[in-house]
C-alpha cells in the first residue's frame, strides 16, 4: 500500500536571484484525513496540519511558536515518519500551502530525507531511534513532575516553599524543583555562586527541601556576565571565546557584556567541572 510519495515538479532547486542563495525543496503527499505530529517541542496545536514550522532553536517561551528543542522529524497517522537529515534550519509547510502536501525546504544545494515505515507510531519511533541513536536512561525520579520559578526575578526560600506547599495543598505530586537563573546574583550568570542575600544558607535549604521529598535542579549555562568578579579571571586565563582577530567576543542580548566559555579548551572545561562539583556537594545531600 502506498503511504506517501512525490510527483513530477514536487521537488526542485531554487536560486534567489537577489541574494544568490540556493534552496532545495520537496513535497510529499498527504492523504484524506491524514494528520501530522512531531517536529520536536512546540507550543501550538498537537496536530501540525495547517502550520508553518521552522526547526530553528530559539529562546521564545511557551506563549510563542519558538522553542528550544526543534527536531526535523514528523510522523503521521498513516503509520510512517519522515526525518529530514539536515543540520541547519528546515522549513516545513504542513498542509498550509497545499492541504494535500507536506513541503520541507533547506538553504542548501542538497536535501536528504528518510521515510521510516511503521506501521505503528511505536514502531516508527523504534526505527527512528535505531537510526539516530538512543540516550542513556535518565534516573527514575526525573520522569516525575517538575516545578520551576521560571523567570521570577525576586524569590527566596520562602517563595520556593510557597510554590512547593501549594502543590501539596492541591494534591499534585511534585518530584523536582528547578531554580531558574536568579538563584545567582542578577546578571552575573553563570558564575555558580548562590546569591548570599536571597539564599544565605543553600546547604540548609537543600536539606529542608530534601525533607519534603524534593530533588533540586539549578539553571546553568556556559557563559558569564561581565558584571561577575569571575569574568576577569576567566578572561585573563584565556578561557572565553575570542574573535578571529584575538579580541574577546561579547554580546548584550541576555546580559551586558556576556562572554562564552571555550568548552573545547581543557582549562575552560575544567573550571566548569570544578564549579559543578562544588555545587554537587550541595546536591549529594539531596540525591
Amino acid at each position: 500500500m502506498r503511504i506517501t510519495g512525490s510527483q513530477l515538479k514536487n521537488n526542485g532547486y531554487v536560486q534567489d536571484s537577489n541574494s544568490g542563495r540556493n534552496y532545495m525543496f520537496e513535497r510529499l503527499d498527504l492523504g484524506v484525513g491524514e494528520t501530522v505530529y512531531g517536529l520536536g517541542e512546540r507550543f501550538t496545536a498537537l496536530v501540525r496540519n495547517g502550520q508553518t514550522v521552522d526547526t530553528w532553536n530559539r529562546d521564545g517561551g511557551t506563549s510563542t511558536e519558538q522553542s528550544y528543542k526543534n527536531i526535523p522529524f514528523y510522523l503521521t497517522n498513516r503509520g510512517y515518519g519522515v526525518l529530514v537529515n539536515h543540520p541547519q534550519c528546515v522549513s516545513f509547510e504542513i498542509g498550509s500551502e497545499k492541504v494535500s502536501k507536506v513541503q520541507f525546504s533547506v538553504e542548501s544545494e542538497y536535501l536528504e530525507y528518510f521515510v521510516i515505515d511503521g506501521p505503528t507510531p511505536k514502531a516508527v519511533l523504534n526505527r527512528y531511534t535505531q537510526f539516530t541513536g538512543r540516550p542513556a536512561l535518565p534516573p527514575a525520579w526525573s520522569f516525575g513532575l517538575w516545578l520551576t520559578t521560571s523567570f521570577t526575578t525576586n524569590y527566596d526560600e520562602a517563595t520556593v516553599n510557597r510554590f512547593i506547599d501549594g502543590m501539596a495543598e492541591r494534591n499534585l505530586p511534585l518530584h523536582v524543583f528547578h531554580f531558574d537563573c536568579f538563584w545567582m546574583k542578577a546578571f552575573q550568570w553563570c558564575d555558580f555562586e548562590w546569591d548570599p542575600v536571597t539564599f544565605p544558607d543553600p546547604q540548609g535549604m537543600i536539606r529542608r527541601l530534601k525533607a519534603k521529598g524534593m530533588k533540586v535542579c539549578v539553571w546553568i549555562n556556559p557563559y558569564i556576565g561581565q558584571k561577575s568578579p569571575v569574568f576577569r579571571e576567566l578572561k585573563e586565563k584565556g578561557y572565553l571565546l575570542k574573535r578571529p582577530d584575538g579580541s574577546l567576543w561579547q554580546w548584550d542580548k541576555w546580559q551586558p557584556g556576556a562572554g562564552d566559555l571555550r568548552l573545547h579548551q581543557p582549562g575552560s572545561l575544567r573550571v566548569v567541572c570544578q564549579q559543578a562539583e562544588r555545587l554537587g556537594r550541595y546536591r549529594r545531600r539531596l540525591f
